[in-house]
């Protein structure tokens, strides 16, 4: 094999795994955001709701989304301070993992709802789970922090 060919693959490998480490898998968050009740968002205020389903549902979607921006934003500021690769790799391959478990946690949870009740369930479920997420990510990078202080 050439030099040039064996630099080419070293390369586009090291490219590949930069993409890996730097994306986040934002796909719920997309997904709710489009959802058709969320035309109405504007017309809600979440800090003083009317009670109403729907308005609910608004409500939590956007604490979803709020919730789900949060924990990416730690995620990422967590990986910046991994100087490890493979520990690196490992924790964003474990995220994938956890986005999915928190989607089919949340359509156990919301199974035989039906309507806005359906949502409001579901979305409750993620947005707890991703609290709960955001905990598990600042408890590991502060035990990463002591882990290479030495403390």
């Amino acid at each position: 094999m050439s030099k040039i060919r064996i630099i080419i693959i070293i390369w586009f490998l090291t490219c590949l795994n930069v993409i890996n480490l730097s994306a986040q898998d934002i796909s719920d968050a997309l997904r709710l955001k489009e959802l058709s009740y969320m035309k109405y968002a504007k017309r809600a205020d979440c800090n003083s709701t009317m009670g109403t389903t729907l308005e609910d549902r608004i409500c939590l979607n956007l604490k979803f989304q709020q919730t789900d921006s949060i924990m990416n934003m730690k995620l990422k500021k967590m990986l910046r301070t991994i100087a490890n690769d493979t520990i690196k790799t490992t924790i964003k391959t474990y995220q994938n993992a956890w986005v999915h478990h928190r989607r089919m946690k949340s359509e156990i949870v919301s199974e035989g709802y039906r309507g806005h009740m359906l949502g409001i369930i579901y979305l409750g479920c993620m947005v707890e789970t991703t609290m709960q997420r955001i905990k598990e990510i600042e408890e590991l990078s502060s035990k990463m922090i002591d882990y290479d202080t030495g403390n």
